[in-house]
């Protein structure tokens, strides 16, 4: 049976939103598994709860070793919940066959697809969405010593529409119909002002 695993940033329930639009903000959230368990496949760890018309410019996904086999077999995806891989793509070998300790950085709309994003642009949800890893593959031998980690680093801004509300679709009776919007009107003062 598949196990969901949690992190406290997500355990605390907090939405992952910027102070405002004009930069971008980042969160580093962790799960460590003690040295007797290890992700098998179907499992999940929910990392935090993305704001609601946030905008996800990059992600690091740090992990420790797990697969101790010549052949690394770890395998899964990290998405939303609307699109599970949307940053890594489904059944992407986690580890290396090395030191098995692997890092994936991944950036909206990178020139090189190994570094982008599994979907891009990066589908901006309206409603709160889980940072979510699902493994699909055991390891092909479990690695057993120690604490074992996997972090998550997101940076993420706001992903304002450039329109504004004029008006209502009803021209009988205001407030009913729905909501009709356009582009913001700017005034610039006759070209005076910066």
């Amino acid at each position: 049976m598949a196990i969901n695993y949690k992190t406290a940033t997500y355990l605390g329930n907090s939405r992952l939103r910027p102070n405002g639009q004009n930069d971008a903000e980042e969160c580093t959230m962790t799960y460590t598994f003690p040295a007797t368990i290890n992700p098998l496949s179907g499992d999940k760890i929910f990392f935090g709860k993305l704001g609601e018309n946030v905008y996800v410019k990059a992600v690091r996904l740090q992990l420790d070793q797990f697969d101790s086999n010549a052949t690394a077999a770890l395998a899964g995806r990290l998405g939303i919940t609307a699109s599970d891989a949307c940053f890594i793509a489904a059944a992407t070998v986690l580890q290396t066959n090395t030191t098995g300790a692997k890092t994936f950085a991944r950036v909206d709309g990178e020139a090189t697809a190994v570094d982008s994003f599994a979907v891009t642009p990066y589908p901006v949800q309206t409603t709160v969405q889980d940072l979510i890893l699902t493994f699909s593959a055991n390891a092909g031998t479990a690695f057993t010593t120690g604490n074992r980690s996997i972090t998550l680093t997101a940076e993420y801004q706001y992903a304002y529409p450039y329109t504004t509300v004029t008006g209502v679709s009803s021209t009988q009776y205001p407030f009913v119909g729905s909501k009709t919007t356009d582009v913001p009107l700017v005034e610039t003062y006759n070209g005076n002002a910066p």
